[in-house]
């Protein structure tokens, strides 16, 4: 028998992982289930609740309109890079110009 785990928020079901990676992993389940959310709702903007049901974990959050859910998806995606890049590290490449097409 699986157990199935409430949250009150986002927040707190991020807030419960254990490591980083599992951190990106529940972000990308968000972002997901927003991102379904924006697209059902692109045409109407009447958004009460979005849920998020892993089948572990259910969620239910309240947003007033698209444009309240693309902020938040903004927001996460900010999040997941953040936590990626202290996973990876953040680097970059010098290239000598001679090597781009012109």
């Amino acid at each position: 028998m699986s157990k199935v785990v409430y949250y009150d928020s986002t927040q707190i079901f991020i807030e419960s992982a254990t490591s980083l990676k599992e951190k990106v992993a529940k972000l990308d389940l968000v972002i997901n289930a927003l991102l379904d959310v924006a697209l059902s709702s692109a045409e109407t903007d009447n958004i009460k609740e979005y849920s998020l049901d892993s089948g572990q974990t259910k969620i239910k959050t309240t947003y007033n309109g698209s444009a309240e859910v693309f902020k938040a998806i903004e927001n996460y995606e900010k999040m997941k890079t953040y936590y990626t890049n202290k996973i990876n590290g953040f680097g970059f490449r010098l290239v000598d110009s001679s090597n781009f097409r012109r």
